[in-house]
């Protein structure tokens, strides 16, 4: 009788049993999933093959999940057929987060949801935020980060690695939630996150609108927030600055920049406006409207739904999203096209102040 164990931490592991211990298989795992280049639609792509006699293993290079079926033939006869995500229903899988990104963790945990929905297993999961979404999603067993988790079948890191080995497409040219449905073997589509989060009263009794003017690297930041709020008060707007290192912009600044501080501002503001930052997908996760301000990554790059955009397709933009470039953390004047040059930085510098007051909702 063909016995087998399969296990799936950071990679596929694959044993062979069986009783006839002098027999040999030509075992075969093939991607009925695959990606090929020049194909419209996903293809079966034979990923590994080998000769094997019961008792030998083998373990795949690849990290992240996929539609992998392992056929086991025996005299040129197919005599099983494992199809590797089954194997997980009713079983625990453990789904770690090595971003700990605010965007990033907003953006993926709906996709932690949705894989024990499909592959009907018991999800555990660490990110850095549990906090945010421990009590939204009951459905889900949540761990500290380091903490070892037993009886798990499968575990697999969710990321941006620029490593075939550990995402299936180049994470810079599809949208940013879809880097973890890809990893985790899931048809991509946008889902709002739940975050646990429950409103205190206005912080403000007059009207104010919320900003976000900071982020994690140059070519994300825009030019003309002084101007921007001084008309903003004009029209009797008070407007509050939620980046924790705010340059004084002549907004006004919180005292408390707690997550939880900051929801409560972002639920009862009458608009936000800011960057493609953390703030954002902060502000979108709890279902409020966001105006955004990004013109170095492309349209698709962030959520879609409930969001004003504010772009300008005429000038450079949507470097983050080239194949060509990687992201130089080490380097603040980052501009893959233009850096060094006058044009360095115009994806954000040809975004005007009264481009984003014609964008504002009313």
């Amino acid at each position: 009788m063909i016995t087998h164990k399969i296990m799936h931490i950071n990679g596929l592991y694959f044993e062979l049993t069986d009783d006839h211990k002098d027999r040999e298989y030509d075992v075969t795992f093939v991607d009925r999933n695959a990606t090929v280049p020049g194909m419209s639609l996903p293809q079966n792509e034979t990923i590994y093959e080998s000769k094997m006699k019961p008792g030998s293993w083998v373990k795949l290079n690849r990290r992240y999940f996929s539609d992998i079926s392992i056929f086991i033939k025996y005299q040129g006869r197919t005599v099983k057929q494992i199809n590797v995500l089954d194997e997980f229903a009713g079983k625990r899988v453990f789904i770690v987060f090595e971003s700990k990104s605010l965007g990033d963790s907003i953006a993926w945990i709906p996709y932690c949801l949705e894989f024990q929905k499909t592959y009907k297993c018991h999800v555990v999961v660490s990110t850095f935020k549990n906090f945010l979404f421990e009590s939204a999603y009951p459905e889900l067993e949540f761990v500290g980060r380091g903490v070892t988790v037993h009886n798990i079948v499968a575990q697999v890191e969710l990321g941006w690695f620029w490593n075939k080995d550990c995402e299936p497409v180049h994470p810079a040219t599809i949208p940013l939630q879809q880097a973890a449905s890809n990893i985790l073997a899931l048809d991509f589509q946008e889902i709002e996150p739940r975050i646990a989060f429950t409103p205190k009263e206005r912080p403000i009794p007059s009207k104010y609108i919320c900003i976000s003017t900071r982020s994690t690297a140059q070519c994300k930041h825009w030019y003309y927030w002084p101007q921007l709020i001084e008309r903003l008060k004009s029209w009797g707007y008070r407007v509050i600055e939620m980046s924790q290192e705010a340059d004084d912009l002549g907004a006004e600044k919180l005292e408390d920049t707690s997550l939880n501080n900051v929801m409560n501002y972002l639920h009862h503001a009458d608009m936000f406006v800011g960057l493609s930052s953390g703030i954002s997908w902060l502000n979108w996760g709890i279902g409020k409207h966001t105006v955004m301000i990004s013109n170095f990554t492309t349209p698709d790059h962030e959520f879609q739904g409930n969001c004003t955009r504010i772009t300008n397709m005429e000038v450079c933009n949507g470097c983050w999203n080239n194949p060509k470039f990687r992201f130089n953390k080490g380097d603040w004047n980052w501009c893959p096209e233009h850096e060094d040059t006058p044009r360095q930085f115009e994806c954000h510098r040809s975004i005007s102040v009264e481009d984003v007051l014609l964008s504002l909702p009313n």
